[in-house]
């Protein structure tokens, strides 16, 4: 049996240590830890093959354990296990996880730890992948097979909860949407998509036997992107996919590590919220010391922070957002989110709180343990960078007026920079009024 990367275990000593041994007796390369600063360590600096993680290891650490897990090693279908205890806590959040009850054996986490990427996993570069959604069989082969004669990737779901699961998994560029479907239907699966900031962007074409006017009204204000009535004309469908594909590319502008929207779109939604004048606030938020990180790991590692700095901004708007939140990267280590004053500083609490509990474990345990590394510059000087810290810019227009996005940018800018002369990771709320007063 190949034994191609490590198999990491999580958990009390007891659990995992006959596991790992019985692991090895079969051929693999096991390796069980009852801390998280080992098995961080292992994660981040070896080849792995999967991870199973006990949840009766500490509660901070199983949190901390699957944020890195996440962005890692989890890929749809990959060795990722959570081995639940009899009565054991509730579900893991996350959701890109096998969960096996316990006792666990040696060979049933093999039978996880599958040994080959299934073809959805291949690296197939910027190739676009559609989502085809319908509890038709035939439906769903029809447009696989228009997908695949455009040159693109054709993914599948039977019905609406595969469909919202693939979608996070798997991030397609475009989804087709049947509506009527058990269970959910894809009035619902429109709505949940559109009320993630994960995935509010996504374009979707229904394809539909309902053709009354009401059906396509409702799916278009649900946030549809365009409908099409069955039985329809095969190149008129084609045309479609295409033409909102180019149009989504023309103007999302969407980040390729963690594929959320950037400037272009950004400006799209300060322009809107600023011209309702409606309640705003814009957080604006950047790694500090990014840079020299990437110059000590590599690109990979500091892709995986990046993407761990989204996931960790993502999940304090799901929470501690409106339905209608914007999150977006704009480019490096800055990311902006766009709410309402209300909502703005208890999510930027919960972003630096997780932040500052979550990216340390991206360091080598001896940079953590000083709390700084050690970089040389080509003349052979020797500089020390703390370990990474977080700083947010809050905007609103609570106590000021903003005519254009760039004037709430400009006002960033100069709150960022104050931020950044601090230590630690903090938020900073702008309190001037347009006299660049403070408020009372």
């Amino acid at each position: 049996m190949s034994a191609e990367g490590a198999i990491l275990l999580l958990g009390p000593a007891a659990e995992t240590e006959p596991v790992a041994r019985d692991l090895r007796a079969l051929g693999a390369n096991a390796r069980a830890f009852d801390r998280l600063e080992g098995f961080a360590a292992a994660l981040l600096s070896e080849p792995v093959r999967g991870v199973a993680l006990w949840d009766t290891a500490p509660p901070d650490e199983l949190e901390v354990a699957l944020e890195l897990v996440r962005h890692h090693h989890v890929r749809p279908g990959r060795g990722a296990v959570v081995v639940r205890s009899a009565g054991g806590r509730d579900p893991v959040p996350g959701g890109d996880w096998v969960e096996v009850p316990a006792p666990v054996t040696a060979r049933g986490l093999l039978a996880q730890f599958r040994e080959e990427p299934a073809a959805e996993e291949a690296d197939l570069g910027k190739i676009p992948r559609i989502l085809v959604v319908d509890d038709d069989q035939n439906m769903v082969l029809l447009g696989s097979h228009i997908v695949s004669s455009l040159g693109m990737i054709p993914l599948v779901a039977f019905d609406g909860d595969e469909a919202l699961d693939k979608v996070r998994r798997f991030h397609p560029d475009l989804v087709l949407l049947d509506i009527n479907m058990p269970r959910m239907n894809g009035f619902q699966v429109i709505e949940a998509l559109k009320e993630d900031p994960a995935t509010r962007l996504v374009p979707i074409i229904v394809f539909s036997a309902r053709t009354e006017p009401d059906d396509k009204v409702r799916a278009l204000k649900a946030g549809a992107d365009d409908y099409v009535t069955k039985p329809f004309s095969i190149p008129e469908l084609s045309a479609r996919i295409d033409r909102l594909l180019k149009r989504t590319a023309a103007g999302i502008s969407a980040s390729s590590t963690t594929g959320l929207p950037g400037t272009v779109t950004l400006e799209q939604v300060l322009h809107d919220r600023i011209r309702s004048g409606a309640p705003l606030a814009v957080l604006y938020a950047d790694a500090d010391r990014f840079k020299a990180f990437n110059d000590r790991y590599g690109f990979a590692r500091g892709d995986g922070v990046i993407r761990q700095i989204a996931d960790i901004i993502l999940n304090a708007v799901r929470e501690l957002g409106n339905p209608d939140d914007f999150v977006g990267h704009i480019g490096g280590d800055d990311f902006v989110v766009v709410t309402t004053p209300d909502r703005a500083v208890p999510i930027a609490e919960r972003i630096v709180a997780r932040f500052d509990r979550v990216i340390p474990y991206y360091y080598d345990p001896e940079d953590r343990k000083r709390g700084a590394i050690e970089t040389t510059d080509r003349k052979g000087r020797v500089t020390w960078f703390p370990i990474m810290t977080l700083s947010i810019a809050i905007v609103t227009n609570e106590t000021r007026r903003f005519a254009h996005p760039g004037e709430v940018a400009d006002v960033a800018a100069q709150l960022k920079r104050y931020a950044k002369s601090r230590p630690g990771s903090l938020w900073v709320k702008d309190q001037r009024t347009d006299r660049g007063t403070p408020a009372a």
